[in-house]
């Protein structure tokens, strides 16, 4: 495996945001490809990025003067595979549907598969499962068919994951989080402070840079408020230059602390090592290696725990023996600060896919994976110690879990409150790239008081309104509780956690419907509590098809407004078979009508090439016809090129592509047989 890949967390950054110290300027198509091969080929993804886009526009735009080139769609689809690469989804879902939207002989097929997981990663729910069903129907190749059923059963989650009612979760403040990636945010019962891994950057990372790019180990105090002051890094004891530090772990008296170092050449990662510190009344002391828990393998993310009366340490890795990926083992901890051979946590726990960042919590053992079924990319799930055996392994819900990537859940002492780590977005996310590239620490509360607000969306007509948003604020305090906004696209209710005396007001909206508000307030609630609102969304007035007679008299053009061919081609898409269907029944329905078939291109490119074209067009949609059992004789093909242009867009007239799309047409007209016909089409009538 990749070692690359194991470490998705802990250089996140480095992964997305190496970019090339060298600018992109004025470059050959074929200068910025090798360009972007070699950046991906070191999984530089972001600098790989840069010039795929680059060539993506550049090559787009010849295309535009020379009409089509299928390179374009190829080159669309690699900007689509690294933007899901770097966790950008929402750029991700636009560079796939270039292509995917009208791939209706699914061409592009395989490509499916990440367009629908960037839109699960969206909470686009309902989409993404049709896209991985349309996958599913679509290869035949077994493991491919496994994995888009399992990302099928991740989904159908949501219909029965419970809301986590009694979890305020908020994200912590920009003295913490960074615009790059945080992770392993630990609190110490030492000295009540924070650590956490962090790159603390507010720029992307280049390799050429002075400066040092590498992820450090950060602590911070509380201020007088008891929030957090501005994080310091701790000195090179812990921080060695030249390495990665994070994933901090603490003993119960927090003077020993358990960290990660990795070594990087570029972004290949050569080794990954548990180390361990004690802290003296001068700082933490010099860290060295754990025996037996460090090898010709990585290991990471410690957590400290207890396992049939003994102190042991649990950590991810990838050695030999295990599940597949990484698993989670456990080490018991000597009197002699030596460590017992480590034990696999077993197929209960493991998977093929990889498990991480665990945490032990009295008797409850919380991680992350990415091999069972999952809502988002990683999913927090908890296992239960009886003294003897580990329970089933459970999803710890929605709230917890998210969309996105859900790592790094860690239990305070008082076990009502603590910290996870998820790349989802929030409105005072700072940015690096995209609002899904980089991970936050995030800080929950268990409360007492457990007071919700219970949502539910419909249509006055139509009853349950699946697919609506909600975005609720805190009118009392703002500034202290961030706007909480949930999409559903699986159903019509929606559970947000409410503190007591406070206002609020919830925003709902639905595509095709009119917003609306409610307003309430939890003031004078002394128990549990749930606040039940239905909103009803009245429809926006929409134009419904009714059908028409039009009455066509000899020679006069009638458009097919449905003909699509794709970039340079003559082939007849599925899609425009409708408009040659209904061609078809008239031709049978005047038996003695012949007519000239023709076809028009826009005044871009060269006059004899889109002559040629059309021509071609033309022949083809004929073709069509004749396949159906038309007579030759009844059918004129024609192309015209651009000699009849509808609008002011002709040779040397600079306009948009939708002017110039009024020119690509295909059309035909009666040139004997019958005077006029009937001909019955659509039009479009306001209802309520």
């Amino acid at each position: 495996m990749i070692l690359r890949q194991l470490y998705i967390t802990i250089l996140l950054l480095f992964l997305v945001g190496i970019a090339y110290a060298q600018p992109i300027r004025s470059n050959s198509l074929q200068q910025m490809v090798e360009a972007a091969q070699l950046a991906e080929s070191q999984a530089n993804y972001a600098g790989a990025l840069d010039w795929y886009e680059k060539a993506y526009d550049d090559i787009k735009e010849k295309s535009r003067k020379s009409r089509g080139n299928p390179m374009v769609k190829e080159f669309a689809l690699k900007v689509a595979e690294l933007n899901y690469k770097v966790r950008d989804y929402e750029r991700a879902v636009k560079s796939y549907e270039r292509v995917l939207k009208t791939d209706d002989e699914n061409m592009f097929a395989e490509h499916r598969f990440n367009y629908a997981k960037s839109l699960k990663a969206l909470g686009k729910y309902d989409v993404a499962l049709t896209e991985f069903k349309k996958f599913a129907n679509f290869t035949e190749d077994l493991e491919s068919n496994k994995a888009a059923a399992f990302e099928i059963e991740g989904i159908e989650l949501i219909r029965v994951l419970e809301q986590n009612m009694d979890a305020a979760i908020v994200p912590l403040s920009s003295k913490v989080n960074s615009a790059s990636s945080e992770f392993s945010p630990r609190e110490n019962a030492d000295d009540g402070n924070l650590y956490y891994g962090s790159f603390n950057r507010s720029k992307k990372i280049e390799l050429e840079e002075s400066d040092d790019f590498h992820s450090k180990i950060y602590v911070a105090a509380r201020d007088d408020e008891g929030k957090f002051d501005k994080a310091e890094a701790l000195d090179k004891t812990i921080n060695r230059e030249g390495f990665h530090s994070a994933n901090v772990a603490f003993s119960r008296d927090g003077r020993t602390m358990y960290f990660t170092r990795v070594q990087t050449e570029g972004t290949e990662i050569t080794s990954s090592m548990i180390m361990m510190s004690r802290k003296s009344d001068t700082g933490w002391g010099a860290a060295y290696p754990l025996p037996s828990i460090n090898g010709e393998w990585h290991s990471k993310h410690p957590a400290l725990g207890q396992l049939f009366g003994k102190e042991v340490i649990f950590f991810a890795s990838d050695m030999s023996g295990g599940e597949g990926g990484m698993d989670i083992y456990y080490a018991n901890i000597n009197s002699d600060d030596s460590f017992s051979t480590p034990v696999n946590l077993g197929k209960g726990i493991n998977t093929a896919g990889e498990e991480i960042s665990p945490f032990y919590h009295e008797g409850t053992l919380y991680y992350s994976t990415d091999g069972l079924p999952t809502i988002g990319g990683y999913d927090i799930h908890y296992t239960v110690w009886d003294g003897v055996n580990w329970s089933n392994s459970e999803n710890l819900g929605l709230g917890f879990n998210s969309a996105q990537d859900d790592m790094y859940f860690a239990m305070n002492n008082d076990g009502k409150s603590g910290y996870l780590v998820s790349n989802r977005p929030t409105e005072e996310k700072k940015r690096l790239k995209s609002k899904t590239c980089c991970d936050d620490i995030f800080h929950f509360n268990i409360k007492e008081l457990v007071i919700d607000l219970l949502a539910i969306v419909v249509d006055p007509s139509d009853g349950a309104l699946n697919g609506a948003t909600i975005k609720l604020k805190n009118l009392t305090d703002p500034s202290g509780v961030p706007t909480d906004t949930k999409y559903n696209a699986l159903g019509n209710e929606f559970q947000f956690p409410l503190d007591a005396d406070f206002k609020y007001r919830a925003v709902i909206e639905a595509e095709g419907y009119y917003p609306d508000s409610i307003e309430f307030n939890t003031a004078g609630i002394l128990d549990n509590f749930t606040v039940k609102k239905k909103i009803s969304l009245n429809p926006v007035p929409v134009e419904e098809p009714e059908e028409e007679v039009e009455i066509v008299s000899m020679n006069q053009p009638i458009r097919l407004n449905n003909i699509y061919y794709d970039f340079d081609d003559t082939k007849i898409l599925p899609a425009s078979e409708k408009d040659l269907y209904t061609l078809h029944d008239l031709l049978l329905k005047y038996p003695d009508m012949v007519i000239e078939l023709s076809s028009h291109t826009d005044a871009q490119g060269r006059t004899n090439y889109n002559e040629d074209l059309s021509q071609r067009r033309a022949e083809s949609a004929t073709d069509w016809l004749l396949d159906k059992g038309i007579n030759k004789k009844r059918i004129k093909p024609v192309g015209y090129g651009e000699s009849i242009i509808l609008n002011h867009c002709k040779n040397g007239v600079k306009c948009s592509d939708d002017e110039h799309r009024q020119n690509r047409r295909t059309e035909f007209k009666i040139i004997a047989g019958p005077k006029t016909i009937e001909i019955k089409k659509e039009v479009r009538k306001k209802t309520r």
